[in-house]
């Protein structure tokens, strides 16, 4: 099978996990006898060859001053040119190529008239639907709402929830039909974009896995005392942005050291530090809550090394205010160290509460202070989540999602 592959971001140029996921497919793929052209951006400079790939980094994104985080400011004209530029791009790779199918997996940071055109070519596609890019190119209004009431809304998200699903019983809303098969990274992802209005020519849910771990269980029975007597070391690890909830972890960490006073409360923030605005707001509430001996901040590490950076810390908060399905949470539970996860989008199917993990309301530091204080003063319940949580982890693994993905590509020719 001829896979064409398209992506707004591929390594060596990444900036989360949906573009390395995006690699370790396309390379799994190759590995098991399909053939791949890969049409990416031109993001980050950075170039890679890859065995059995076609790299083309043609695509230009709709981004100001060279990054992703700061809005397109060019003129109408500047942008009417990038997005015939892309489709031409497209064109090209199709015409070169002669693929049997098209696998989309991100294009944010483009333009609409490429997703028409991909539609308008009579070849078949598939949509790897991880975020929300297709609900923001075709349903702006839809998002915008969402997106301010339910992520950004705070522990009232339920009152908005329900004011979103009257809104929909009460204004009817035309179907968006879409020519083309899905792939949800989970069940979340695909009730948001049915509430949005989207319906596909065949759709199913696919979890996502990451690759390694050993089909037995590890012993977990450090677990049963904390790290280091005296001491409560919390982890976040992921990308240092706002829709990652580390603002409610900082304010958190007063409440926790407040109900354990024998414990000295330590919380390590990892991840790429990207987003300017969100580094000074962070900074104000350490200072703001006297936080600066006890909150430290520090690069991310590679994959490879995730599994001894979890052994090194008591407990995991994982505070995400939109998630649609993570690989470092699952990474953290494999791992078997004891998880706080928020109750955002897909958090809720990979981890059960009090079972595989602690669940807690999103945006509420009190909630999160609850859940970590908690385990904190049980052995016998970090002991007990931290052996289930790596039977689970056990579960998704890379191998199962490769053939998945692969069987449902070669259906949907």
């Amino acid at each position: 099978m001829k896979i064409l592959c398209l992506s707004n971001l591929y390594p060596p140029n990444v900036v989360g996990g949906y573009e390395r996921l995006c690699f370790d497919v396309t390379s799994a793929l190759v590995e098991r006898g399909h053939r791949a052209m890969v049409l990416t951006s031109d993001y980050g400079g950075n170039t890679g060859d890859y065995p059995g790939q076609e790299i083309r980094r043609e695509l230009k994104l709709l981004v100001g001053d060279g990054s992703i985080y700061r809005p397109f400011s060019g003129s109408r004209e500047e942008k009417a040119a990038i997005d015939a530029g892309n489709v031409a791009a497209f064109e090209r790779a199709l015409r070169d190529f002669g693929p049997d199918i098209v696998f989309v997996w991100n294009l944010y940071f483009l333009d609409a008239s490429l997703l028409r055109a991909i539609q308008d070519r009579q070849v078949p596609n598939v949509l790897l639907l991880t975020d929300n890019w297709l609900i923001a190119f075709l349903n702006g209004m839809y998002w915008q709402r969402y997106f301010a009431e339910n992520v950004l809304g705070g522990p009232r998200s339920f009152l908005s929830s329900l004011r979103l699903r009257l809104i929909g019983l009460f204004k009817k809303q035309k179907p968006l039909a879409i020519d083309g098969r899905a792939i949800f990274a989970s069940r979340f992802m695909e009730n948001l974009y049915r509430g949005a209005g989207f319906r596909f020519s065949g759709s199913t849910v696919i979890y996502h896995g990451i690759p390694g771990g050993s089909a037995g269980s590890k012993n977990l029975d450090f677990r049963r005392q904390l790290l280091q007597k005296g001491e409560l070391r919390l982890l976040f690890a992921g990308r240092v942005v706002e829709i990652k909830g580390v603002h409610t972890a900082l304010e958190a960490v007063p409440r926790i050291a407040a109900a354990l006073p024998n414990l000295r409360v330590r919380l390590t923030v990892l991840g790429d530090r990207l987003d300017p605005a969100y580094d000074d707001r962070l900074n104000g509430l350490v200072d703001r809550l006297g936080l600066a001996e006890c909150v430290e901040f520090v690069p991310a590490v590679s994959e490879d090394a995730l599994e001894a950076l979890f052994s090194g810390y008591d407990v995991y908060l994982f505070p995400s205010l939109y998630e649609p399905f993570s690989l470092t949470l699952i990474h953290a539970l494999r791992a078997g160290i004891p998880t706080v996860a928020s109750d955002a989008g897909g958090n809720v199917e990979i981890v059960r509460h009090r079972q595989s993990g602690m669940i807690f309301r999103r945006s509420d530091p009190r909630s999160l202070a609850e859940q970590v204080i908690e385990l904190a003063r049980s052995d016998s319940l970090r002991l007990a989540l931290a052996k289930s949580g790596a039977e689970t982890g056990r579960q998704y693994t890379f191998a199962g999602m490769v053939e998945q993905v692969q069987g449902y590509l070669m259906g949907s020719r």
